[in-house]
């Protein structure tokens, strides 16, 4: 090789040299933090939608929030968490006179603490009234401010003409207050 072509391949070979270092040393690490920076902020803007997301149903979840207390509310005054005996005895004879049936014996029995989520308290109760009284009774009592149901419903039946009250029976009401 003659000496020109030998410096031409020396400067070709120290251009290459310096363009790989170049490259290697200085454009490559750089990109990586481009990389890393752009990838930040991806992660930033998708943290600052779902953050605006969140504001503007702010309103609506306080709002949500606020029916569901008002709501846990009402259940507790459907469901308290003491049986008192004497307002439930009340509740009953309310509603017993209003619609018309003469209550004869109302017994409290021992509270029933078997379910797991609630405690029964049941009371035996021998009436006087006619049908239809008697199924607006148990109706109102079912879908009153407190919650009970009715058990172990017997009727009997007396055609009598002096007073439209024909149906006698007893049943067990059950109220319910959670544990």
């Amino acid at each position: 090789m003659k000496k020109d072509q030998q410096k031409l391949f020396l400067i070709i070979l120290c251009f290459v040299a310096f363009m790989f270092i170049y490259y290697n040393l200085l454009l490559l690490p750089l990109r990586k933090k481009i990389v890393e920076v752009k990838k930040n902020i991806s992660e930033e803007s998708a943290r600052l939608n779902k953050a605006r997301i969140l504001k503007e149903q702010l309103p609506l979840l306080k709002q949500e929030t606020e029916m569901l207390r008002l709501q846990i509310e009402q259940l507790k005054q459907k469901l308290p968490t003491t049986p008192n005996i004497p307002e439930l005895i009340k509740i009953i004879g309310k509603e017993a006179e209003y619609y018309n049936v003469k209550i004869s014996n109302l017994t409290p029995k021992e509270i029933n603490s078997s379910p797991k989520e609630f405690n029964e308290i049941p009371f035996s109760i021998n009436f006087m009234t006619n049908y239809h009284n008697l199924a607006q009774f148990l109706a109102s009592i079912a879908q009153g401010r407190r919650i009970f149901a009715a058990q172990n419903l017997q009727l009997n039946y007396s055609q009598t003409t002096q007073t439209d009250l024909n149906l006698s029976g007893t049943c067990i009401l059950i109220a319910y207050t959670l544990k």
